[in-house]
Formats: C-alpha cells, sequence, structure tokens
C-alpha cells in the first residue's frame, strides 16, 4: 500500500461519496484486483458510516497514512483489521454504536458493529440480491448458506411463494427473522433450518422441489 496507492483511494471515495449514496452499498473494492496496491482493502457505505476492512497487514507507515487520508472525512468510521487474531474493529471516528440499520433496495438489514468477524450483509452481493428480488415471484426458493438471511428477504419482498434457509448458524438464521421482522414479512412461508448440509439432505429434499436455488458458501466450505 504505498502512498500513491493510498491517493488513488481517497480520490475515489471522494467521487463515490459526492453526494453520499442513500442507501448502504460497497463503495470500493480492492479485493477485486483492479486497484494496484489496494488488493488487501473494502470500503462499505452504511449510511453515515464508513466500514474499512483490511485483509493483509500493510506496513505500519502505510497504515498511518491510511488512517490519517480516512480521519479526513467527516464520516464515523470504523476500521476492522481481519489479518489478526478474532478480527479486531476499531473506531477511527464518530460515535461508537453496536447495532444499526441499514436500507437496500428498499428493504431494511440489522448489522452488528465492531462486536463480530462479518457485519450481517455482504454489501458486494447488493446486485445479487437484486435480481432475485426482481426475478423471484411466484417461485419456491431454497438458501444455502444463508448467514442472515439476506437472499430471503430480498426473495419474499419480491413475491416468492416460499424460502428453506439453511445455515449450520442458529444465531445468524436468528438474525435472518430479525431482518423479515424488521420488513413486516410474514414468516409463514419462510423456514430456517440451523443444519449442516453435508450431514443430510433429507430436510431439504422434503421440503422441496424449488425452483431456484441460491449458493453462496464461506471460502472454507
Amino acid at each position: 500500500m504505498t502512498p500513491a496507492a493510498i491517493t488513488s483511494l481517497h480520490q475515489h471515495l471522494l467521487v463515490a461519496l459526492n453526494p453520499p449514496p442513500a442507501e448502504a452499498r460497497r463503495l470500493f473494492h480492492g479485493r477485486g484486483k483492479h486497484w494496484p496496491g489496494l488488493e488487501q482493502i473494502t470500503v462499505d457505505w452504511l449510511q453515515g458510516i464508513l466500514l474499512v476492512t483490511l485483509f493483509r497487514e500493510p506496513p505500519d507507515y502505510a497504515l498511518t497514512a491510511l488512517q490519517d487520508m480516512l480521519s479526513s472525512l467527516p464520516y464515523r468510521l470504523l476500521l476492522q483489521q481481519r489479518y489478526l487474531p478474532d478480527c479486531p474493529t476499531q473506531w477511527l471516528a464518530g460515535e461508537p454504536v453496536e447495532q444499526w440499520q441499514i436500507h437496500e433496495n428498499g428493504l431494511t438489514y440489522l448489522l452488528d458493529l465492531g462486536s463480530r468477524q462479518n457485519c450481517g450483509l455482504f454489501l458486494d452481493m447488493r446486485h445479487g440480491r437484486q435480481w432475485v428480488k426482481q426475478n423471484v415471484a411466484g417461485k419456491s426458493v431454497l438458501n444455502l448458506f444463508a448467514y442472515t438471511c439476506g437472499f430471503s428477504v430480498a426473495a419474499i419482498a419480491g413475491g416468492a411463494r416460499q424460502v428453506v434457509n439453511l445455515d449450520m448458524s442458529s444465531a445468524a438464521l436468528g438474525r435472518g427473522r430479525e431482518n423479515h421482522r424488521l420488513n413486516q414479512h410474514a414468516l409463514s412461508s419462510v423456514s430456517f433450518l440451523g443444519h449442516d448440509l453435508f450431514k443430510s439432505w433429507g430436510k431439504l429434499a422434503r421440503l422441496g422441489p424449488y425452483e431456484l436455488i441460491i449458493i453462496d458458501p464461506p471460502s472454507f466450505q
């Protein structure tokens, strides 16, 4: 991460935030390897909060320069260092908050800030959720590796007949229920299975067949 790369990031953010987007979105995706020297960084806009995530340890001078540049922006600022054990986060600017509601494609989601490795919604999948919302009317949907059910919320909003969410984390599925409730969705059409997909397919088969299957697994799976 060179000074020139940090300057390039600064210029990109100034353009992306002029004016600030009305809804949450990923502003910068260095992991796409389009920006030399910035492959280890992403920046998410959380409607008043900038979440900056580092996936590889930069030299001390570069980290200091990055923090100085980010602190010049007039927003609450949260930095996560994913390369360290437990992926610690720190507030660089603004009053800390533990939970934060955002909007995406007209839908509401609740995020956890500063306490978990992932905040609760992967904003690089915004266009995927939008596609689901626009193409799922009347369909039965299976949402594998559902996490906090972002795709499920989009599917029900788009008129899906039913959605089955599967994830090993019951806590993540609990947040998924909450996300549906935030959008005034009736849960009679939504199922939540805290289940290891690789141990048994029986539960999924009994709830099928499905007309759309969403598969967005974590890297280790």
